[in-house]
This record gives structure tokens, sequence and C-alpha cells, in this order.
């Protein structure tokens, strides 16, 4: 379970890269990106669950170490990565800016991610686990 959750991880990352990497024309005019920073909404519900598997994936390790870092070294990774796409999205992608209120945005849903799986799911998994 815990190789399936890093890969997990690991597709989400790829997908946030290819969601934050559409051209900003080429980004469908829907009414519900007239929603007052909508855009926010939807940074931090990206960084959610790349958050929650990564957590979920160093909680569950074998390691004390993991177990132990696992929330700083989530969130350390939520802020790099958030931080690389807002300045990919400034001097790689096309009509796409960086903005410091997006990396912010990152940076909740991954604090989402990380306080839901500690509250509620945890206890889930680790049954799963001593079953195994």
């Amino acid at each position: 379970m815990i190789r399936k959750l890093f890969i997990i991880s690991l597709i989400w990352a790829l997908l946030i890269l290819v969601l934050c990497a559409i051209p900003g024309g080429s980004l469908p005019q829907i009414h519900f990106f007239t929603i007052p920073n909508f855009d926010k909404i939807v940074h931090a519900g990206l960084y959610f669950p790349l958050a929650f598997f990564l957590c979920a994936e160093f909680d569950l390790t074998k390691k004390t170490i993991f177990q132990l870092s696992g929330p700083l070294l989530t969130m350390l990774i939520v802020a790099f990565y958030g931080g690389l796409i807002e300045i990919l999205q400034e001097k790689l992608f096309i009509n796409r800016s960086a903005d410091i209120m997006d990396f912010f945005s990152d940076l909740v849903g991954g604090l989402a991610g990380l306080t839901i799986y500690y509250l509620f799911f945890r206890p889930f998994f680790q049954k799963y686990i001593d079953r195994k």
C-alpha cells in the first residue's frame, strides 16, 4: 500500500504540472471562473490530495524518522513544488504568470490535506496496515 501512495503522489504532482502548464489563453471560459478568487480555490484543491497522500506515505512507512518528520517533509515538498510551479509559470509557460497568493493557496491546500489525514484518516490507514 505504501508504494501505491507514493505512486499516487507522483501521478498527482504530474497532473498539477500539466494543469498549470496549460497556456492562459487555452483555459476554458466557464461561468465558475467568474467567482472571485476561484483560481485560489483550485490551487488549494490541487495541493490538498498531494499533501494527503505524501503525509500518509511518510506516516505508514516502517522508518521512524519518516513517521516523525512526515508532516514537516510533506509541507516542505508542497512548498517547494508550489514555488517551483509558480516560477515555471512566470518564466517558461505561455501566457501564465507567477502569483504569490497562488503559492499561499498551495500551502493552505497542503495544510488542509495534512490536517484531514491526521484528524480523520490516520486511524483507518493504521488499522489497514496492522491487519497486513
